[in-house]
């Protein structure tokens, strides 16, 4: 008796222990390199109408991107408490820019806030030139249409965020297992990755220029066929020794019948613990823009 319960616990701390050790993270590496290669292809002139809930404190955002470093170590910022809240309704899509054919979220809004801003049938005409245009200033004028209707606080190219796991950036990153969880009814294996070298990283455009941020956050992939459904996202700016900006990203990714699509993005920025600005889109109705004609 005494033999077969030793057996029995010797048994169970086994299975635990396997239970413990964590799978080889090179399958699960590989499986998001495929998938990004084949959004690289897949991406370029794909749309879509893209819908935009934003709350923001925007004239403070107005006045961290207006002031320079001197005048942010001195600055006693208070935040209004007031929210500004807007609803945009966009044809949206990903153009590839220059000669590096770098993939880049461009918008045409046609509502904000209920109010027309541009005709439903001819946004979606501007987007299919501007996404077939060899021309990048055709594609730059789309690129800026948040800025160009004062949503300083809206952000962009967090669609494309599958690309920074490229098998060639991959060398960037460290790499962690983080367990299974659930994604609505879908079970995911999750890892950590938190980004070591390389310049690429989250872009984050400010008036004409763009700040590459290094990141760290979790990749979620479907367990059936590790498929990734869900990239989360963290960057920490540091304005002072007093301010830090921080930003929070997930980006939620379905298959479609034009491959790997983003589903919805949700954002976040805060100032030090302060909510500044959230951000919540929603993609719908895709299509490709070369099958159309302009």
């Amino acid at each position: 008796m005494m033999l077969y319960h030793n057996a029995t616990a010797f048994l169970f701390a086994a299975l635990v222990l396997r239970a413990q050790v964590p799978p080889d993270p090179a399958e699960y590496l590989d499986a998001i390199a495929r998938t990004a290669a084949t959004f690289a292809a897949t991406a370029p002139r794909l749309m879509a109408e893209e819908t935009l809930k934003q709350r923001g404190r925007r004239s403070f955002v107005e006045v961290l991107r207006d002031a320079k470093k001197d005048e942010i170590r001195n600055l006693e910022i208070q935040l209004p408490e007031d929210f500004s809240v807007h609803e945009v309704v966009s044809s949206w899509g990903f153009a590839a820019f220059g000669e590096a054919q770098v993939l880049h979220e461009i918008r045409k809004i046609e509502t904000m806030d209920g109010e027309a801003v541009s005709d439903a049938t001819e946004a979606r005409h501007a987007m299919t030139i501007g996404l077939q245009s060899p021309d990048d200033r055709t594609k730059r004028e789309l690129l800026e249409d948040f800025e160009n209707n004062a949503l300083e606080g809206a952000v962009t190219d967090f669609g494309q965020v599958i690309l920074l796991f490229e098998k060639r950036r991959q060398k960037d990153y460290d790499f962690t297992w983080a367990g299974e969880r659930h994604l609505g009814n879908q079970s995911a294996a999750v890892i950590r990755y938190r980004q070591v070298s390389g310049h690429d990283g989250l872009t984050v455009f400010k008036e004409t220029t763009a700040q590459r941020q290094p990141t760290e956050g979790e990749v979620w992939l479907r367990t059936s066929d590790l498929l990734p459904l869900r990239i989360t996202i963290n960057t920490v700016e540091t304005l002072s020794k007093k301010y830090r900006i921080r930003t929070e990203a997930t980006v939620d990714y379905t298959p479609s019948r034009f491959g790997l699509v983003p589903l919805s993005v949700t954002h976040k920025q805060f100032l030090n613990s302060a909510l500044m600005v959230e951000n919540d889109l929603h993609y719908a109705a895709f299509e490709r823009a070369d099958t159309m004609v302009p």
